[in-house]
């Protein structure tokens, strides 16, 4: 089996949008791509119209009559993450096979994982800079937090 070339992303302080739509475009390239401090990547808006579009997309969706009611949307960053890149792929196998090729963590690579992307590339997406911003930005940590997600619950695979 030949050895699976990965690209190393550091997501914080990229901005959510551009940074999914250029992996998007990597992976369905053929390219594996791992991304790093997911918790850290920035969605931009104003605090209060951010946190009220994702806080409205998790809890008036489902109710007690039916709790099956969807769509599901992950208040951990690392999936909340990966859902929005899975959203801007091609609804087909093809999509799939792509996003089978992206792998994302909350902070950095867990300890167990480490020796799988030894020989990673990084790779740095100029567009997607949270510094192009003149006005105001939310951390993904920040909107998952108000979502129900603790961080506590996940130190232990840093």
């Amino acid at each position: 089996m030949a050895k699976i070339n990965w690209k190393l992303v550091d997501a914080s302080e990229q901005i959510m949008g551009r940074l999914c739509s250029q992996i998007a475009k990597y992976i369905l390239l053929g390219e594996h791509v791992v991304i790093i401090n997911s918790k850290d990547c920035v969605i931009s808006g104003r605090r209060n119209m951010v946190l009220a579009k994702y806080v409205h997309l998790r809890r008036d969706i489902r109710n007690l009559s039916n709790p099956r009611r969807g769509p599901f949307h992950s208040s951990r960053p690392d999936t909340f993450l990966r859902q929005k890149i899975r959203f801007m792929l091609p609804k087909n196998q093809r999509g799939r096979d792509a996003f089978h090729r992206v792998h994302v963590y909350i902070a950095g690579i867990p300890k167990a994982k480490k020796n799988k992307y030894l020989d990673s590339e990084p790779i740095v997406f100029q567009n997607a800079s949270a510094e192009r911003l003149s006005r105001k930005y939310v951390t993904i940590a920040d909107v998952c937090s108000n979502m129900g997600w603790s961080g506590e619950s996940r130190k232990h695979f840093i």
